[in-house]
């Protein structure tokens, strides 16, 4: 990685303290812009973006953790470090810097001296990153604001006028908040007193705050955070990697199936309690990769594939340990499964393209002073907006959606107080009226959306619609013309044909072969962890490769053979389900986990 320092009015000392902050980061190929007018640095920045490259004023005085969050946070493409707005009529102080306003976690307008901007959010303090993948575009945006500024006789910030460039230029920019104390210029008391401040925090502190996830849940919040915190100190002793931790919180969490699976009332017990474990277990790895940078897309898959492999291995338990007491609840578990993988790909897919669409900003004049104001959102949306300024409101709602800590609290709780059907049937209430509750509010933020095309995220879903053989053709002749993943609501193409198809073979197996549950159960769970393959590289911008999308048929191939199975009769279900159970599973959950991990350690580099 590069950087790129503006010496500004700081001074060498300043100059100086930003070279060794970013050293710490592990940024070695650091280079200071000569002082000048603003239109020359801006051509200065454009000739020496190389590869991912940071741009910082040497006057800014922050935490290691804060700017490291732009060095190598992988959620981060290009970015810019934003520190709270001070309050109206404060002299600046802490944070100051110029206004920018955020939506949806992208700055959606940015300001400098000469750039006004509508209902600011937030400041940017002076830290930028581009991206590889925006340097082209990068370069041809800072030359034409460096030409304006040349015009226009503009003597400001040049990191300022690069954000603008960006931003009015419809590269989309991440809005990253800086923890701790944070300081843009300012005067020689200010800065005394904010290095003060910054000398004085435990800097690991900041980390472990900066461990913390945003959007976590309730329970999450209040419980599982406050109990992880001593088990990522541990864990950071210990030296543990958070890929260690990823697969000790799924040994554990396949531990409590199995306690799950005996049905006793003392193996329930146990169960629970350690299905509470692997969850605290769970926080810690994502809060040790933070606090170490220590970020990988292996990283991600593991800690995303083991968290379905272990709710959905406890829904097994619990359908096992029915079983020995001669309760068959395997058509239960595997609904639930069903029920619950359709809210997940809803959930992701949702998500990712409002942040895609609600991040674009139509362009503008780079020499118009006004930002054209902030869009409204409808009155519906706007309602919502003020309902969630209260917190117990904001709270109620993120437990309403059911997030993982809510469901495994339900799973643990229930499992011990209900028994194995009262909770799964708890858990499939629960997980609907989530369902039903999400899906309405999306409804009503999505029917407002119109997106170029590119803006739109259909490369997002066009990897989740795993067409095999015959559907592929089918999609490509009679339905890809009117692009309808680029639709407003082609958010839902993915989760309505998962529907499709998981739920055409439950509902043949439980017309046809009942007493095959637990068949049915393995069959659904290769075939959902497929779609989970799936949606985790497309979140990565990537694909599996189409001779493993043919080879396991595509989802309209399975269901056509589900349904001939079906009608030729229970022997052929029956066969295709403990078979076809196993091939897949062999296909899906072996083949492709290898091919996958290989790809990413670099020895495959098939993408599909």
């Amino acid at each position: 990685m590069r950087a790129l320092i503006r010496q500004g009015a700081a001074g060498p000392d300043a100059v100086t303290a930003t070279v060794q902050r970013l050293e710490r980061l592990g940024v070695t190929d650091v280079r200071v812009l000569e002082p000048g007018p603003a239109a020359d640095q801006l051509g200065a920045i454009a000739d020496g973006l190389g590869g991912r490259t940071l741009l910082v004023d040497a006057d800014l005085i922050v935490a290691d953790a804060s700017l490291g969050q732009l060095v190598d946070d992988p959620a981060v493409r290009s970015g810019a470090l934003l520190a709270p707005s001070p309050p109206s009529g404060s002299p600046g102080g802490h944070g100051s810097g110029v206004p920018v306003r955020v939506t949806q976690k992208r700055i959606a307008s940015a300001g400098s001296e000469v750039h006004a901007v509508t209902s600011p959010s937030a400041q940017f303090v002076g830290a930028l990153v581009i991206d590889v993948r925006d340097v082209p575009d990068a370069r041809r945006l800072l030359g034409e604001v460096g030409g304006l500024a040349r015009e226009l006789g503009w003597e400001v910030d040049a990191v300022d006028l690069a954000l603008v460039g960006l931003v009015r230029g419809q590269v989309p920019v991440g809005a990253v908040m800086a923890v701790g104390p944070v300081l843009r210029g300012g005067s020689a008391q200010q800065r005394g007193t904010a290095q003060a401040d910054l000398d004085a925090i435990d800097e690991a502190r900041v980390l472990l705050e900066r461990a913390n996830r945003p959007d976590d849940g309730f329970y999450s919040t209040f419980v599982l955070r406050r109990a992880s915190k001593p088990v990522t100190g541990l864990a950071l002793r210990l030296r543990l990697t958070p890929n260690q931790i990823s697969l000790l919180s799924l040994a554990v969490g396949l531990t409590a199936a199995l306690c799950f699976g005996v049905g006793s009332w003392p193996a329930l017990l146990a169960g629970a309690l350690l299905m509470q474990a692997s969850l605290i277990i769970d926080c810690v790895d994502g809060e040790v990769a933070r606090f170490t940078r220590s970020f990988s897309d292996l990283g991600a898959w593991i800690d995303a594939s083991t968290d379905r492999v272990k709710e959905y291995a406890a829904y097994a338990g619990l359908a096992a340990g029915a079983a020995r007491s001669g309760r068959d609840i395997w058509m239960l578990a595997a609904l639930v499964m069903i029920m619950q993988t359709v809210r997940h790909v809803g959930d992701y897919d949702f998500s990712r393209v409002q942040r895609i669409r609600e991040a674009w900003v139509p362009a503008r004049p780079f020499e118009d002073p006004l930002d054209g104001g902030a869009a409204g959102t409808g009155a519906t949306l706007e309602l919502s907006a003020q309902l969630n300024r209260s917190s117990r409101v904001r709270w109620a709602k993120k437990v309403l959606h059911m997030p993982i800590g809510e469901r495994w609290l339900v799973l643990s709780v229930g499992a011990v107080t209900l028994g194995a059907r009262g909770t799964l049937v708890l858990l499939l209430m629960l997980g609907l009226v989530a369902l039903g509750y999400t899906t309405a509010g999306r409804i009503l933020r999505a029917r407002g959306w119109r997106h170029p095309v590119d803006r739109s995220g259909a490369w997002l879903l066009e990897p989740q619609l795993d067409l095999g053989p015959i559907g592929q053709p089918v999609w490509d002749r009679l339905v890809a013309a009117r692009d309808p993943l680029a639709h407003a609501f082609g958010w839902a193409w993915p989760a309505v044909m998962r529907v499709i198809e998981l739920g055409v073979v439950w509902l043949a197996a439980a017309l046809i072969v009942p007493e095959e549950g637990a068949w049915l159960f393995a069959w659904v769970f290769v075939v959902v962890f497929h779609h989970y393959d799936t949606l985790y590289r497309a979140l990565g911008g990537s694909a599996p490769p189409r001779w493993l999308v043919v080879a396991g048929l595509g989802w309209d191939g399975r269901t056509i053979l589900v349904l001939m199975a079906a009608g030729i009769g229970m022997a052929a279900l029956s066969g295709l389900l403990g078979w076809g159970s196993l091939l897949l599973g062999i296909l899906f959950v072996v083949v492709a986990s290898v091919q996958w991990i290989r790809s990413m350690t670099g020895e495959d580099v098939t993408h599909g």
